[in-house]
């Protein structure tokens, strides 16, 4: 769970001659732990929510890295519904732009990694919600001696979010939406703003 006032976070942006990063602190765990939910859900469906939410932040996040996968291969590994699907696939191109961005500031990163921390699952009927925080940490080109003599390995940050699933015809969970709940302040790298995001841009 976020702790207010601890943890990392690198915010990237530039100007034509200078690139500025700013650091934000907020709690990242060393690994995800177990889901503690308060729930209507059942624990196979809980076990099943969570494993698609992290598996969707999951292919986000690598959209910033160099070992990005195509925007087609990455649309196709996401269990979304069909009015889901274009808001998924723009917020994938909406990444690359903005990780290919950060590689010509040489501020790139090389892999991610996501955990989710879920606080309540809840099931009526054929939908789904499920609360929880992301942790993301973007990792930079360093070596281990650059780490060593003090530069940050990674780019930290936590969100707190609500995704929202929906039964297919063949009873499979679907994500249906995905909505930031924190208000206020700078979003994190992975978050883009995608309703204006032009992909033929």
């Amino acid at each position: 769970m976020v702790s207010p006032g601890t943890a990392r976070v690198f915010a990237a942006g530039a100007t034509a001659t200078t690139a500025v990063l700013a650091l934000i602190y907020l709690p990242i765990p060393s690994e995800t732990p177990p889901p503690r939910t308060t729930q209507s859900a059942s624990t196979a469906d809980t076990t099943e929510l969570t494993r698609l939410a992290r598996g969707y932040l999951q292919q986000r996040a690598d959209m910033l890295t160099t070992a990005r996968p195509t925007v087609e291969t990455a649309s196709g590994r996401l269990r979304t519904t069909p009015a889901m699907a274009p808001r998924a696939r723009s917020g994938l191109a909406a990444l690359v732009k903005k990780g290919l961005r950060y590689e010509g500031l040489d501020i790139g990163y090389t892999r991610a990694r996501v955990d989710v921390d879920v606080t309540s699952a809840d099931v009526t009927g054929r939908t789904a919600t499920l609360r929880l925080t992301d942790h993301t940490r973007l990792y930079f080109a360093r070596t281990p001696q650059e780490v060593e003599d003090g530069s940050p390995e990674c780019e930290e940050s936590s969100l707190s979010r609500t995704m929202t699933f929906a039964r297919g015809a063949d009873g499979a969970w679907l994500l249906s939406s995905d909505r930031v709940d924190e208000a206020g302040g700078p979003l994190p790298t992975t978050e883009v703003d995608e309703a204006g995001f032009d992909a033929g841009a």
